[in-house]
């Protein structure tokens, strides 16, 4: 019969289950940890590296180094340390360590393996996952990471879930967060709609303990602090992975017991961390997931009352105030296992053959445009980014008010996140009073509004806004390894305003955004279209429902840095509009010109 494999290829993390003939399945083990880190980094010679190894090599070869492969997707190559190779390659680097590990274990052959996707992944993207497959195992089969995990919860955790009745699924990882609503049919599961953020995961929990850390005891010697934060030399580096290890371990101790201790290295302290202190360092982020969650949720026809179940997923939603909050917001007790990190690789091998074919998921409706107090919680401005140390290698961080390598192009903020985007689907949200209060000129002063009430159409966009906008460029406030640049550029962006609410974005002849830095020149390319919800009040610009196709390239020098998918980001953003010519203000001003 031969041995089965299940393999959930994460951003952040790979977990493989093996199932051997007459054997329950079991988690492969990667140095002890059945959690495989998912990065890849290229040696000297011709090997590529993962998982731990990776990571120590990186230390002394950052630019040889890939923390997120599964972001690079939609790239096509990727230069590691000068090397060019195909995301294929780079893909199949962890699955052909997770193979050498089933040959460790076992002389069975391998009949059959089963390897995970975003439910929102289209044709071109998981034809080159499984691609990627075919290069290192036999009789690949593809299921989307939601149906896996709900046939975890019903057949292996015993879960009720009647036919014809929906459940949540709600994977909130390491890097990224994906919730998606599945229908219980009569062979299995069928996805009805999936939403994700790129920018929010345990990572983000992370880096708000090191925040936290670095608040209370950064001051004492701010040299040192940004050794830690912005680290040059190999010994820094190891310094830096160590502090967000720490970070992170104390993170996942809180789930078992009250308090801890995190030690943070060169201070050579330890700092108290505890349970109630955690929860609210992560309540901004579990706060965007439940938003996400419910929004998904209002887009379809039977909406809430329709859902019997709420399943967690990803190691993430072990914290307690995930659970804990979407009970409060949801009013269904979610269902949680030990070890929720293993339930989609797990769930892929009860997935029946043929039950799961891959389908484009479509949302029946837009997100209506929503007010800034319900859309979501934001990040206050110059907050210690998630990437900080994480991608601190071949992808330096740069970053806007709140998030990383933005350009202020449009209605909107265009993020293309340094570890990433998208998942590479960017699904970025940035909204609230904190998105607001960041939108002011580079001098520091507030932005003006407009001298007058505006008229709006009835669906509330500024009829003066209405019609088809050139951008003349404008300036960005971006921070490189937390040291504030202005970047300029950004002309030649085409911006339609229609007066049922809806804003198109054209990027195909937008000049790049420069800056110098430390005597590197630094580039961002913008390609692709995007289209939102909009609507304005009291010279304030709001939008929602993003959908875009293209993508953002950072390029240090004459390499390429970072490239990620194109996304818009909602944060609220002050404007003024006069006759045929428009300002808008957002992490920097940018000028438009009527055309038509």
């Amino acid at each position: 019969m031969g041995a089965r494999l299940g393999i959930d290829f994460g951003t952040y993390n790979t977990v493989a289950v093996l199932a051997l003939p007459g054997r329950e399945p079991r988690p492969l083990l990667f140095d002890g940890s059945p959690l495989l880190r998912s990065a890849v980094c290229a040696d000297t010679g011709e090997r590529l590296l993962v998982g731990q190894d990776a990571l120590h090599t990186a230390l002394s070869l950052p630019q040889s180094y890939e923390p997120y492969p599964k972001r690079c997707v939609d790239e096509g190559t990727v230069l590691l340390g000068g090397r060019e190779m195909s995301v294929e390659e780079l893909f199949a680097a962890p699955l052909r360590r997770v193979a050498s590990e089933v040959r460790l274990i076992t002389t069975e052959p391998v009949t059959e393996a089963v390897l995970t996707y975003p439910a929102a992944w289209g044709t071109h993207r998981r034809g080159t996952l499984l691609a990627a497959a075919n290069r290192v195992l036999p009789t690949v089969r593809l299921v989307a990471e939601p149906v896996a995990a709900a046939n975890f919860f019903v057949e292996v955790a015993g879960r009720e879930l009647p036919v014809g009745r929906y459940a949540v699924v709600y994977d909130f990882g390491a890097g990224t967060f994906d919730v998606t609503v599945v229908r219980r049919t009569g062979d299995g599961f069928e996805v009805l709609a999936t939403e994700g953020l790129a920018d929010c995961g345990g990572l983000d929990v992370d880096a708000a303990i090191v925040e936290r850390i670095g608040a209370t005891i950064g001051s004492r010697d701010e040299s040192l602090w940004a050794r830690l934060t912005s680290p040059e030399s190999t010994s820094d580096r190891r310094a830096s992975q160590q502090l967000w290890a720490n970070a992170r371990a104390g993170k996942e101790m809180l789930t078992r017991s009250t308090t801890t201790l995190v030690h943070v290295p060169l201070f050579d302290v330890d700092m108290p961390l505890g349970r109630e202190e955690l929860e609210e360092l992560a309540a901004p982020v579990v706060a965007r997931t439940v938003a996400t969650t419910r929004a998904l949720l209002g887009r379809l026809d039977d909406g809430e009352s329709a859902v019997a179940a709420v399943f967690l997923s990803g190691g993430s939603s072990r914290m307690p105030a995930v659970a804990t909050a979407l009970h409060r917001a949801l009013d269904i007790a979610p269902s949680v296992v030990e070890q929720p990190e293993l339930v989609v690789a797990e769930g892929s091998l009860r997935v029946p053959a043929g039950s799961a074919e891959p389908a484009t998921v479509g949302v029946p409706a837009p997100l209506p445009a929503a007010e800034p107090a319900t859309a979501g919680t934001a990040a206050p401005g110059g907050r210690l980014g998630r990437w900080t140390a994480l991608s601190r290698s071949r992808r330096v961080r740069v970053t806007g008010a709140a998030v990383a390598v933005a350009a202020v192009l449009a209605a909107a903020t265009v993020a293309a996140a340094v570890a990433g985007g998208g998942d590479p689907n960017r699904g970025t949200e940035l909204t609230g009073a904190a998105g607001v209060s960041s939108s002011a000129t580079p001098g520091g002063s507030a932005s003006p509004r407009p001298s007058v009430t505006p008229t709006v159409t009835a669906a509330g966009v500024d009829a003066c806004m209405v019609g088809t906008w050139r951008s003349l460029g404008g300036q960005s406030d971006k921070k490189i390894d937390n040291q504030s640049v202005q970047f300029s550029g950004g002309a030649g962006t085409i911006q339609t305003y229609g007066a049922d609410g809806r804003v198109t974005l054209d990027f195909s002849r937008t000049t790049d955004e420069t800056a110098t830095y430390r005597g590197v020149r630094w580039r961002e390319r913008t390609r692709g279209t995007a289209s939102a919800n909009v609507y304005h009040r009291n010279g304030v610009e709001y939008v929602s429902g993003v959908r875009a196709k293209g993508t953002i390239v950072l390029y240090r020098g004459s390499s390429r840095n970072a490239s990620v998918p194109l996304s818009l980001l909602l944060e609220p953003t002050e404007y003024i509009c006069t006759g045929d010519t428009m300002r808008l203000f957002g992490n920097g001003p940018s000028e438009w010109i009527r055309v038509r």
